[in-house]
């Protein structure tokens, strides 16, 4: 389990799939409604707490995003009295590319975008002779990020069944903030 307190006061919580069956749980089966979901969201709070001294007490919005079996939690503070809403979110985008070169480009192109829309999820994975890039927007792609993803890469699925598939078939590079961490390199190492 990987927990991040955001700049923004968003916490990002990355979920193993055996992390989540140390919680009796799966992705499918996360839902506010449902008591064990309820009961690992709070004892997750409380962990939270202790590690990143997220504040929980007001209103939360909390999203959930498939991951490699896992998922991921972003947890935004709304304001207001305590109440908590859980969402799943849409399924993931696949994309493939040819080359290291493919991917470092694609990642040196986004990290310069403004208002580029948030992920809160991305892996990478080896795969074949090339990559596959999974993506978990936060927003609808933009008509530029799309045109980017099209540059430098081919649409090679979309949804949980495309990911796992990904996922299986693949060797993990990174996991979980892959997207970010390349655009960071980039930035940090130019040309």
């Amino acid at each position: 389990m990987k927990m991040d307190l955001l700049e923004n006061g968003c916490l990002k919580i990355l979920l193993t799939e055996d992390d989540l069956r140390s919680f009796g749980l799966t992705y499918d089966s996360l839902d506010y409604d449902n008591d064990g979901t309820r009961s690992a969201l709070h004892r997750l709070l409380d962990e939270a707490k202790r590690r990143t001294g997220f504040d929980s007490s007001g209103s939360l919005m909390i999203e959930a995003l498939p991951v490699d079996g896992g998922c991921l939690l972003l947890l935004t503070p709304t304001g207001g009295k305590r109440r908590i809403r859980l969402n799943r979110a849409a399924g993931p985008y696949v994309y493939e590319l040819d080359s290291a070169d493919a991917v470092l480009q694609l990642a040196r192109s986004v990290g310069e975008m403004e208002g580029a829309a948030p992920f809160y999820g991305s892996s990478l994975y080896e795969f074949g002779a090339g990559y596959r890039l999974v993506l978990y927007p936060g927003a609808p792609l933009s008509r530029r990020l799309g045109n980017l993803l099209q540059e430098f890469a081919r649409a090679a699925g979309e949804g949980d069944a495309a990911a796992a598939f990904t996922a299986e078939h693949g060797r993990s590079i990174a996991v979980g903030d892959a997207l970010v961490r390349l655009c960071r390199a980039t930035r940090e190492r130019p040309g």
